[in-house]
């Protein structure tokens, strides 16, 4: 008995209405990470993202998936050696939004600059998992875990973070129409 309830229970159809939506989302986190080439170097800093993410989904539920393009802003101190990094990078996501879990998979790639006593210019690929706990339809607190490399003069350095702030996404009814 209890067998054919749950075949009754997921033969049903959904509740959620899903339909194309697109929308902004706006994300902020503080934390820290490390490596680099030697000893591990460590760091404390931020994150800001934003950009427009676009899927089929379901706004009352908060539920669907959905694809994001957009920038991150990452700022870090560099605590060994004093140094200022900033990496600005385009990101893109993979969402599912599961009710109040949202977790997105995202590479991110852009340039990379030191200051310290002098100033270097390289490179940063980034890939990870951003997570979003919602608490209310739109609001939510995130959680940021990446790891990648920087590359400076030729020299290829692993890099990671860990990042916890909060984030907006809203939803528009439509899909705006390309002509």
């Amino acid at each position: 008995m209890p067998l054919l309830l749950l075949a009754a229970l997921l033969s049903a159809p959904a509740h959620a209405i899903t339909q194309k939506q697109v929308g902004p989302y706006l994300e902020l986190g503080l934390g820290g990470g490390g490596a680099r080439s030697g000893p591990l170097q460590g760091s404390v800093g931020g994150h800001l993202s934003t950009g427009l993410w676009a899927g089929t989904y379901d706004d009352a539920y908060a539920f669907g998936r959905y694809w994001a393009i957009g920038l991150t802003g990452r700022g870090s101190y560099l605590i060994a050696t004093g140094a200022l990094e900033v990496a600005p990078m385009l990101e893109l996501r993979r969402g599912l939004d599961v009710f109040v879990a949202n977790p997105a998979p995202f590479l991110a790639v852009g340039p990379a600059l030191v200051v310290d006593d002098g100033t270097a210019l390289g490179l940063t690929a980034r890939g990870g998992l951003a997570l979003k706990w919602r608490k209310h339809r739109f609001w939510g607190i995130t959680f940021r875990f990446e790891g990648g490399v920087d590359v400076f003069d030729s020299a290829v350095s692993p890099t990671f973070g860990v990042f916890v702030g909060g984030g907006f996404a809203r939803p528009s009814r439509e899909m705006p129409k390309l002509k």
